[in-house]
């Protein structure tokens, strides 16, 4: 399928909305681009930039936390003739009405104004000075089958057909986003996009071991660090990796540099691979757990090997790493091509955001954690930032031992200024408790209505901003909605 083909090949719908919202940023003068902080949203914002400038269209690009009315007034001020809203803006569809805007996001939809809007399939006819470009308003899911930086692709391709160069961006935000963990690899929509980044020459995607830290990592550290699947006596042990790998007569290092993943020969890949399944298996793991060891990864093949940029799992962490601790315009430069002082800057951050993450964990793992009916939680207060504190709650999720019959909570202080104190909670599901009814971004988006805050996001992961006071309500009415949805094993038919 050529480029020119793409826009062909998806819901006339979904198609139109794109080809009317390259029509309004082309006959626009300025662009103001809001976008979120997160490696969608900043791979989002990267493409989005990057069409306006090959287009002449004069372009100021913010990254926001949230789209509240604040923010809004702020796009606002700018006096752009458009503004364009990236991986959001679709929840807050009556805050930005009224402005000549564009949105190209695969959150749920706001259908509504006021205290009764409610989440579903998005009417434009209702928004009539925006122009509304997101999957989920056509029947393609923006969790697992599009993401932000996939919907904000379309609109720079329904510009010109040379932003198909551009691709390799909407893969890094699909991935960012997590999109490719339900299957082990991308699905939906997404896959005509890695078709196309593979037919540019810009991906070259591949069966291999999912673990993080392929390029980058040696592979010792890389088995150490395991966590999906956990592998009993190897994840958490730099001993037992380094064993494992010498009984098979693996040689850790060139020299004196210690080996990456990327740098073993296919033979010895395999032969780690089959050893690690023949290990889980005699653990008892069932196979489903086992089939996570290998999945589709994405290599972008322009990029030198060795880097963090080259696979596009470590280079949407260096992208969540730049936006979480306040400096998503490094992550942007990083995504427009510089190599030198802003990947440096990138590298930097992505070291104190890996210590972060990691002293967040141990904290969170050493307070407990509080299991309600139907819902977990811990309060980080100001112990971790509240831009990682949902990384935390996920990965948590994910750990071996971890209760993951219910979605796991986490608080922590919000750190935007407000005349009241705030606090930021993130919600975490697993694809279990969805196939059994879990929808997060309903469920948190109705309990911080509740309680007078805002929140939304995805059925498996979705967060919400609440007067600190409010914690406990808040807590209350989510466990009801959650445990109103969620079918139990009994209830199941057949």
């Amino acid at each position: 399928m050529s480029s020119s083909k793409l826009l062909e090949s998806i819901p006339s719908g979904l198609a139109a909305a794109a080809v009317e919202a390259a029509e309004l940023i082309k006959g626009a003068s300025s662009v103001a681009i809001a976008s979120h902080i997160d490696a969608d949203g900043i791979s989002a914002a990267a493409i989005a930039e990057s069409a306006l400038r090959r287009q002449g269209i004069r372009v100021e690009t913010e990254f926001l936390k949230k789209l509240d009315e604040d923010a809004v007034r702020r796009v606002r001020s700018k006096g752009a003739d458009v503004a364009w809203f990236t991986d959001f803006g679709s929840g807050s569809l009556s805050k930005i009405e009224g402005m000549k805007a564009v949105v190209s996001d695969h959150h749920v939809p706001e259908t509504g104004y006021g205290s009764n809007a409610r989440k579903g399939q998005s009417l434009l006819s209702d928004f009539s000075s925006v122009v509304h470009v997101n999957p989920q308003s056509h029947g393609i899911s923006g969790a697992s089958e599009l993401s932000g930086a996939g919907a904000t692709f379309l609109v720079a391709l329904a510009m010109n057909r040379e932003n198909v160069n551009l691709v390799h961006l909407a893969i890094l935000g699909a991935v960012g986003d997590l999109q490719d963990q339900r299957t082990r690899r991308l699905e939906g929509l997404n896959r005509d996009l890695v078709a196309e980044a593979t037919r540019a020459g810009l991906i070259e995607p591949m069966e291999d071991i999912r673990y993080f830290g392929r390029e980058t990592r040696p592979i010792h550290k890389l088995l150490e660090y395991s966590n999906d699947p956990f592998v009993p006596r190897i994840s958490g042990s730099e001993d037992g990796a380094i064993a494992f790998l010498l009984e098979l007569g693996i040689e850790l290092k060139e020299g004196d540099v210690w080996r990456t993943w990327a740098e073993l020969s296919s033979e010895e890949r395999n032969k780690i691979i089959t050893a690690l399944q023949d290990h889980l298996q005699s653990y008892k793991r069932r196979p489903e757990v086992i089939d996570r060891l290998v999945g589709e990864v994405y290599v972008l093949k322009k990029e030198q090997k060795g880097t963090p940029v080259r696979d596009a799992k470590e280079f949407a962490t260096l992208l969540n790493a730049c936006g979480r601790h306040g400096q998503a315009q490094i992550g942007l430069k990083i995504c427009e091509g510089d190599r030198g002082e802003y990947l440096a800057q990138g590298m930097n951050l992505l070291r104190d955001h890996r210590s972060a993450i990691s002293k967040a964990l141990s904290w969170a793992k050493g307070s407990g954690i509080i299991r309600l009916r139907n819902i977990q939680f811990f309060d980080a207060g100001d112990e971790i930032e509240d831009t990682i504190v949902g990384t935390v709650a996920g990965m948590l999720l994910g750990s071996e031992g971890a209760d993951r019959t219910a979605p796991m909570v986490a608080f922590a202080e919000s750190t935007e200024y407000s005349e009241e104190p705030k606090i930021k909670a993130s919600a975490r599901g697993t694809q279990e408790l969805v196939s059994r009814g879990l929808d997060l971004s309903n469920a948190i988006r109705t309990a911080a209505e509740k309680v007078g805050g805002i929140g939304g996001g995805h059925n498996i992961a979705a967060g919400a901003t609440i007067p600190s006071i409010k914690r406990d309500e808040f807590l209350s009415a989510l466990d009801d909605i959650v445990g109103s949805q969620i079918l139990r094993p009994s209830q199941r038919r057949g």
